[in-house]
């Protein structure tokens, strides 16, 4: 038994020598995310904006499916990927009704977004916090909510709470999610 001590650190040694330096794969932003987010970005720049072009449904669908994608295979890894995975998700498209009330197309998305942004922050994002605060006001807005009452204000360029809840107004308020925890 003895005798194979030897031979099997041995093994255990080229094995882990052949495996990739986790610590230095995480540290690399995901270059497909960064395309991702780069043409997201792009859509929506004021010359796009002057030029009258605005991103179609189709395109944003397929982006955020692609961030589905990396999430569900554990693909985020720094800070910026959750950050860039969160501004699309938070770019959830939204469609007007007859009213010109404007609809998003997935609610949750702003609620995922929420989390990537936290993420984000806990890796040490400078923007995770500022994001999480917009993503919980879009979230509030989708489930037909005023977020300039009952969302987050902006102080210099910090999330402030607005609202004073009480116990009955909390649930309808809220949609049903309270950010506050997360956001000290």
């Amino acid at each position: 038994m003895n005798r194979m001590l030897p031979g099997l650190v041995m093994a255990v040694v080229l094995i882990l020598a052949s495996v990739p330096d986790q610590q230095a794969l995480a540290a690399q932003d995901s270059e497909h995310l960064e395309a991702l987010f780069r043409a997201d970005q792009d859509i929506r720049s004021p010359e796009q904006r002057k030029a009258g072009k605005a991103p179609t449904l189709q395109e944003e669908r397929e982006r955020r499916i692609e961030v589905l994608k990396l999430i569900a295979a554990s693909q985020l890894q720094t800070a910026e990927d959750y950050f860039r995975a969160g501004v699309i998700l938070h770019h959830t498209s939204s469609i007007s009704d007859e009213y010109d009330q404007l609809h998003s197309l997935g609610i949750e998305n702003h609620l995922l977004a929420f989390f990537l942004f936290r993420h984000a922050a806990d890796l040490g994002h400078e923007s995770g916090v500022t994001m999480m605060a917009a993503a919980y006001n879009y979230y509030l807005r989708a489930c037909g909510e005023d977020s300039s009452t009952f969302g987050y204000d902006f102080v210099d360029r910090k999330p402030l709470w607005r609202p004073d809840l009480d116990a009955a107004d909390k649930e309808k308020v809220l949609c049903g999610f309270d950010p506050r925890p997360y956001l000290q």
